[in-house]
């Protein structure tokens, strides 16, 4: 038996097949464009969790470059080492992996950005690196703590040391020194020469600019003066105490 269809069927038909025609595009070109993740705040098990598991969608989805953007000042080592993990994964698969320090990667965050495919450890101009002695990122609370874990300890350093003395291209006797009982800060230009970053975004002369002695007195000088405006009751104390203490 013919069935013939009525002109709103064929339209209502037409209808859903371009209403998922289109669904399919936008989903395909923002699976494209939209291949960021984001790693900001602090480093822990659940901003660990977030991460790995968008970079497996993404992975999943296609082989196109990922990027991860980081803005933070460290955390949990073993949270951090599974996101450096996690990546260097990928890489080692033949995916690119870009990550992009906007603000700052201090402590694990500096580790995490390590694992970025060579040439793809990226920062801003006026981000900042800072690497320390790995003691200070296991997330104990006290010497005493530490010191039931001293193996587990050692072994950490050890791993985390290797990771920034192999990206780097520094000896692992000289990542020692510069973060031995000391937080060691680097601008975007230091990281670079330093060897912890790849590229910096943007003029970094003109937005950073060498300063003379002159001009950090010449600073010094305008900052006390706005704080004498701005807050003369603790300019009047502060010449209190000076006068006391002579």
């Amino acid at each position: 038996m013919r069935r013939y269809f009525r002109m709103s069927e064929i339209n209502e038909r037409l209808l859903n097949d371009l209403v998922v025609a289109v669904k399919e595009i936008v989903k395909k070109e923002r699976s494209e464009r939209l291949r960021d993740i984001y790693l900001i705040g602090d480093i822990e098990k659940d901003t660990a969790r977030a991460v790995i598991e968008r970079l497996r969608e993404l992975a999943n989805e296609s082989r196109k470059p990922i990027t991860l953007y980081i803005n933070s000042a460290g955390g949990n080592v073993t949270d951090g080492l599974a996101i450096h993990d996690a990546i260097r994964h990928l890489v080692s698969q033949g995916m690119d992996v870009t990550i992009v320090v906007q603000g700052m990667a201090y402590s694990m965050g500096s580790v995490v950005l390590q694992a970025a495919s060579a040439g793809r450890r990226v920062t801003f101009p006026h981000s900042w690196i800072m690497i320390h002695e790995p003691a200070k990122w296991a997330g104990w609370q006290s010497t005493t703590a530490a010191a039931h874990h001293l193996d587990r300890l050692k072994q950490m350093q050890t791993q985390i040391y290797r990771i920034l003395a192999e990206r780097s291209g520094k000896s692992l006797r000289q990542i020692i020194r510069d973060t031995k009982r000391t937080d060691f800060y680097l601008d975007a230009q230091k990281a670079r020469e330093y060897g912890l970053i790849d590229v910096i975004l943007g003029p970094v002369q003109s937005v950073i600019p060498t300063a003379t002695e002159t001009d950090v007195d010449a600073c010094g000088d305008s900052l006390e003066s706005a704080l004498v405006s701005n807050f003369p009751h603790l300019a009047a104390a502060e010449r209190s105490a000076t006068s006391s203490a002579k």
